[in-house]
């Protein structure tokens, strides 16, 4: 993605439409991979709530078969 998170305090936020031009580059079978760059784990979708002021949430979970990738 063109957009990346920062370390600061306030987190990263794209709207509907970055994140729909984003994928739309993408075939309709692509596969979606959450991970936490800074833990190095995968995570797993767990759904989408409605926020007030017309936000989304995306809540997701750490994938109970992904262990942190220690690097060698």
């Amino acid at each position: 993605m063109s957009k990346t998170m920062s370390r600061s305090a306030e987190p990263a936020v794209i709207t509907v439409g970055e994140l729909i031009s984003e994928l739309c580059r993408y075939p309709d079978h692509a596969a979606v991979i959450f991970r936490c760059p800074l833990r190095q784990q995968e995570l797993s979708f767990y759904r989408l709530q409605t926020r007030p002021e017309g936000a989304v949430e995306i809540e997701l979970n750490h994938y109970p078969r992904s262990p942190p990738i220690v690097p060698s």
